[in-house]
């Protein structure tokens, strides 16, 4: 797919006394962004392109998109080019909430990918979090999550197996994993407690959700409880930081 044509010439940006030329260029795609001319997803221009465009050097190109680039406005695409990002999805903080009703929300589709269910052995971590043994069995959910085909989260649930056994055999790729507990196993997820942790993409989460080895990424521990207080879920979460936000709104003290 080709570029959006940006219609403004030369002569009429470059024109700002004292503003340095990579700022007014800079500008002057933000405003195409905002205006909606360069729509997310879009590519830009190539930087060859841009430089005959502005009459400017390679080097000012490239100062005025890395100025963008920190503004979280575009991406860099190793070998592909410059594209506009997506806006990120915003979740506030304040009550018990699912991924997939949260997407909705947004007014997207939401999506899962299941990497792996199985039955496995309880480490420490995930033993002590459940209020188990280490070595006792816990049911192993991984799964990508989607927004409109776009994986934004990586993450795996741990589930105590002599409470929900079985669970292992349902497509989980197709139905909630709460309406299932609910609906299959008469346990209903109520209360959670989230931690959040900024972190940088590994390999495998890069290779996951599209990104890059390094890039921000936000870890989310989720502790998940039913109406007796017991620990029905333990879940480990990895979501693209440029697609993900989290907001808590603070009233009065």
């Amino acid at each position: 797919m080709s570029a959006p044509r940006i219609d403004r010439g030369v002569s009429q940006m470059l024109d700002v006394a004292g503003v340095p030329l990579y700022r007014q260029i800079q500008s002057d795609l933000r405003e195409h962004i905002s205006s909606g001319q360069l729509p997310p997803g879009s590519r830009l221009e190539t930087e060859q392109e841009l430089m005959a465009r502005y009459e400017v050097s390679r080097a000012t190109v490239r100062q005025a998109l890395a100025g963008l680039v920190n503004e979280g406005l575009v991406e860099i695409r190793r070998g592909l080019g410059t594209y506009v990002r997506k806006a990120a999805v915003e979740h506030r903080l304040g009550g018990f909430y699912s991924y997939s009703r949260e997407i909705e929300r947004h007014g997207m589709r939401p999506g899962t990918r299941v990497r792996s269910l199985r039955v496995e052995e309880a480490g420490q971590r995930v033993a002590t979090v459940l209020e188990i043994e280490p070595g006792d069995a816990v049911v192993a959910l991984s799964r990508i999550r989607l927004a409109d085909d776009e994986a934004i989260v990586t993450e795996t649930s741990y589930l105590p197996a002599d409470r929900f056994g079985g669970l292992e055999g349902l497509d989980l790729g197709r139905r909630s994993l709460y309406e299932t507990l609910t609906s299959e196993f008469g346990v209903r997820p109520v209360r959670a407690r989230e931690s959040f942790e900024p972190v940088l993409m590994t390999k495998t989460e890069a290779g996951e959700l599209g990104g890059t080895v390094g890039s921000p990424a936000l870890r989310v521990e989720r502790t998940t409880y039913d109406a007796e207080g017991h620990v029905i879920e333990y879940c480990r979460s990895t979501l693209r930081a440029d697609r993900y936000h989290y907001s808590v709104e603070l009233g009065d003290m």
